[in-house]
């Protein structure tokens, strides 16, 4: 297993050296941001699959459900607006060469929200504007728009309609609900009913899209302008940290000596709080150690007392609620959800990435730091093809076959187990 754990952390750095050696904007400091960033969200569901894996099972069904979970934000969110008919005229606009346009009103107003709109008579028709907010100067309050609005004059008398949404904190909790609900259902299914788990999932991967696409109707939907903050706080940064040599390697700098400043992603945190609970539970508790032996002997495990329904159960609740936030995480990312697309094929990136990092299919193993490096093993690949310019249909292929030398490993790592077993057995004879 350690072995295994090397030569993931390995290839990784083998595949970092070797786009860097040849187009080094691979390590250019926007790149190495979208990285961590991707690396994230799909860590964050190969971390859910794996502990499926290592029950024995699979979980097929994980790109539906972050379009359903998606598709389900929006709807949870339900962006509407209330109208207030004229509320007062534009006394002045400034509109600067750089920055937001201001307009200052006769009237007092309550504050301003961004995703708030101002109505206006337009030469033929209704006109609207979005406002992004509002500051207080010299006593004045100003309403803000990234819109020059040249058709507006002082003068003007317009209307407000004001954004109303379900409170973020409030939706983002109904529908990791949902997700760890359906999670139980997928569980419940493989334990109680004794359906295989590649049938439930799979079943799942078809209902999960159908129904968000009859959710929409089949169409485009997303948040418009809403949670503006929310947004800018969930996909904005944390921190930034310092590392050595890229400057130069990326060509930004003559100097080998300048250091290079990253933005670390909220999610990247979110993807270290979910993986160390993860650590923790796999490798210092004894449900952990329950659910290794669950996927390494289910029957056995039985029999030794341990409560394996709940266990496998419980995995596939974890599976279902990370699945889940990575949808709500997609969904701030793109700010909109196509429901026949969103999510196509990241269950295969989430396995690829599970076993990549020393999951093994037949259950019973499975390392969360490992799972981790093969999910930035993926995104490496997949960022190294777009460097490159290696065309996009290559893609697949070399997932695909990175995949399959895992397998092939893994098989030859544990036929090498088993023969050093037989030779120290012998020997001890």
């Amino acid at each position: 297993m350690r072995g295994k754990n090397f030569g993931i952390f390995a290839l990784l750095i083998a595949i970092v050296v070797v786009a860097t050696w040849l187009e080094g904007n691979f390590v250019a400091a926007a790149n190495l941001k979208t990285l961590i960033r991707d690396t994230s969200l799909y860590g964050l569901i190969s971390i859910g699959v794996a502990m499926v894996i290592i029950t024995g099972g699979i979980d097929l069904s994980i790109g539906s459900l972050i379009a359903l979970c998606g598709v389900m934000m929006v709807q949870v969110i339900d962006v509407r607006y209330e109208r207030y008919e004229s509320v007062g005229s534009i006394v002045e606009i400034e509109r600067p060469e750089e920055g937001d346009t201001r307009l200052r009103m006769d009237a007092v107003m309550d504050p301003i929200r961004a995703g708030d709109r101002m109505v206006y008579a337009g030469a033929f028709s209704e006109s609207k504007v979005y406002l992004t907010g509002e500051v207080t100067e010299d006593g004045n309050v100003w309403l803000t728009t990234g819109n020059p609005v040249r058709s507006l004059q002082p003068g003007t008398a317009v209307s407000m309609e004001r954004i109303r949404y379900t409170n973020p904190l409030l939706a983002c909790g109904l529908v990791l609900l949902a997700g760890a609900l359906i999670g139980a259902l997928h569980g419940l299914l493989v334990t109680r009913a004794h359906l295989q788990p590649f049938v439930v999932t799979l079943c799942g991967l078809l209902v999960y899209r159908g129904l968000a696409r009859v959710w929409t109707g089949d169409d485009q939907v997303g948040l418009g302008s809403a949670l503006a903050d929310f947004k800018a706080t969930v996909t904005g940064n944390v921190f930034e940290f310092p590392l050595p040599l890229v400057a130069k390697l990326s060509g930004a700098s003559e100097s080998w000596s300048e250091w290079t400043w990253i933005a670390f992603p909220f999610t990247g945190v979110l993807l270290i709080l979910v993986a160390f609970v993860a650590w923790v539970f796999l490798e210092h508790s004894v449900a952990g150690r329950h659910l290794l032996a669950v996927g390494e002997n289910e029957e056995a495990a039985r029999f030794s007392g341990i409560r394996t329904e709940r266990l496998i159960v419980m995995a596939y609740v974890v599976s279902g609620l990370l699945a889940a936030l990575a949808g709500i995480l997609f969904l701030l990312e793109w700010n909109s959800v196509q429901p026949g697309s969103s999510g196509n094929f990241y269950e295969l990136y989430a396995i690829a990435a599970a076993v990549l990092g020393g999951c093994s299919l037949r259950g019973g193993r499975g390392a969360v730091f490992g799972v981790i490096a093969g999910a930035a093993v993926m995104r490496c690949l997949y960022k190294a093809i777009v460097v490159l310019g290696i065309e996009q249909q290559w893609e697949m292929v070399i997932i695909g076959g990175a995949l399959l030398a895992s397998v092939l490993f893994d098989e030859i790592w544990r036929r090498y187990q088993l023969w050093k077993s037989a030779i120290k057995v012998g020997t001890s004879a």
